[in-house]
């Protein structure tokens, strides 16, 4: 997902390049943060906002996949309560990290910094789309209504809902 040049494997099989990479951001992080506590701060930051994209994920899949086959399945009220949480975090992460003040661990400027290290991985995801793999940025897949269509797509065949009677 992100540059073609960081998915690289060295001759042990680890991406090399890419962890290279994480090690020059997390001493970069080290020396111009403020604090410890502060780096703390902004990946528990993430984290959360790991979470909220996990459980509204969940509930866009709901929406547009209603037929697709689920390894778990669960009831209806799994989606309101997967509503409320997301609710409930968003709310969470606006709270926190739109006040570093309130808990003491950060400044505006380590918010900054964290917030620059998630607009550089946007902007080179967006590089690998546009760039590497030239393809136009797009925020939706378009996907058939169940996997049975998109096998049969895949394989150049006319689903049999789409034949005419």
């Amino acid at each position: 997902m992100t540059i073609k040049q960081l998915g690289v494997l060295n001759r042990y099989h680890v991406p090399g390049r890419a962890m290279t990479v994480d090690l020059v951001v997390n001493i970069l992080l080290v020396l111009f943060i403020s604090s410890n506590l502060a780096i703390l701060y902004m990946s528990n930051i993430g984290y959360v906002l790991a979470h909220l994209l996990a459980v509204s994920g969940f509930l866009l899949l709901r929406k547009d996949r209603p037929n697709w086959p689920r390894p778990i399945k669960l009831g209806t009220v799994w989606v309101w309560i997967a509503g409320f949480m997301t609710v409930l975090v968003a709310f969470l992460l606006i709270v926190g990290a739109g006040a570093p003040h309130l808990n003491g661990y950060g400044t505006w400027g380590d918010f900054a910094i964290g917030v620059g290290v998630l607009v550089a991985s946007v902007l080179l995801f967006i590089f690998r789309r546009v760039v590497q793999d030239h393809e136009r940025v797009h925020f939706r897949e378009e996907i058939p209504a169940t996997p049975e269509e998109e096998a049969q797509l895949a394989m150049g065949t006319t689903p049999p809902a789409a034949l005419p009677v």
